[in-house]
């Protein structure tokens, strides 16, 4: 197996702390009641800088109501609803989620406040907020803070800003920076980080959100499970690894249970150059072999679950 990087604490800390859905209301999908993790380790992260100039990877979180890009030279997670960005050695971290239907009706500083309250309650974190900001995304009038604090004994500086695109849907976008050993990276990387995300966001209508918690099953029983029939996520290089990774982490077994996950290597294929990975659940295990530079009908492989429809449209 190929060396990986462990995802660091703070990413992990930040992707726990602000799983409160059930806070909120429940969501239309139906979520792991844990966080699945290839086997507790990520792909090495992409070989670029953070370029906040080029063109980034798209994603749609059909489950959290929102489509995003996130710049080049960023690690990106997905599960369910939840996107958690980060970059400059997990300096700078990123969490983007929404409600498509809220079960209790709380307006935007209610959920607001939940999600920054919910962020620093952990031990050795505490959180200064600044007075309610008046922000607009697409037209829907939310609401944001400036705040600093600190957040697993980490000076943090960041934005935190929530939407209601109507009275049962939410967006948020929260990002921060740790600062201990750089000060001024809050004011000169993530306000401009933060900023991309906006000028790069959509907030999904109704219609395409309805269909959500639908998992697509191929009716190809080799569906991605011969290189010949791999799954074509697409991507390229740029961002063929994040997409590998979106669509893996996706993925359920048979009966709902956690997925977990190692690449093997590349082989070819045909027509061109494909990526073996094994999947475990529980006793089980699967080969699947993924395309990233060919894009194609994304669905599960017969035999396998998803929370939902997958995140990835044509790159």
């Amino acid at each position: 197996m190929e060396n990986m990087k462990k995802i660091s604490q703070p990413v992990r800390l930040i992707i726990f702390s602000l799983g409160i859905v059930s806070l909120l209301g429940a969501c239309a999908v139906s979520t792991p009641t844990a966080m699945p993790s290839p086997t507790g380790t990520e792909q090495a992260a992409a070989p670029f800088e953070l370029d906040l100039e080029a063109d980034g990877s798209p994603f749609i979180v059909y489950q959290g109501g929102y489509r995003f890009e996130a710049p080049l030279g960023s690690d990106v997670s997905i599960m369910g609803p939840s996107t958690t960005l980060s970059a400059e050695e997990d300096a700078l971290l990123f969490k983007l989620d929404g409600l498509n239907e809220m079960s209790i009706n709380r307006n935007a500083q209610e959920i607001l406040d939940i999600l920054i309250n919910t962020l620093f309650s952990a031990d050795q974190s505490r959180v200064d907020k600044s007075d309610p900001i008046t922000s607009t995304v697409e037209g829907y009038e939310g609401v944001a803070y400036d705040f600093t604090g600190t957040f697993l004994n980490h000076k943090v500086e960041g934005r935190a800003l929530v939407v209601k695109p109507s009275e049962k849907r939410y967006i948020s976008i929260i990002g921060m920076a740790l600062v201990d050993d750089q000060p001024d990276l809050w004011q000169t990387t993530g306000k401009d980080f933060f900023n991309y995300l906006l000028n790069h966001y959509a907030i999904l209508p109704e219609e395409e959100i309805a269909s959500a918690d639908i998992c697509p099953i191929s009716p190809d029983a080799t569906y991605g499970f011969e290189v010949e029939n791999a799954i074509k996520v697409g991507g390229g290089l740029k961002s063929g690894f994040l997409r590998e990774k979106a669509y893996l982490d996706n993925l359920l077994g048979p009966d709902g249970s956690l997925v977990t996950y190692e690449r093997v290597g590349s082989l070819e294929s045909p027509d061109s150059i494909v990526d073996e990975y094994v999947l475990t659940v529980g006793t089980q295990v699967y080969r699947l072999f993924l395309d990233v530079y060919s894009y194609g009908v994304i669905n599960a492989p017969r035999g396998l679950g998803c929370m939902g429809a997958f995140p990835l449209g044509e790159p």
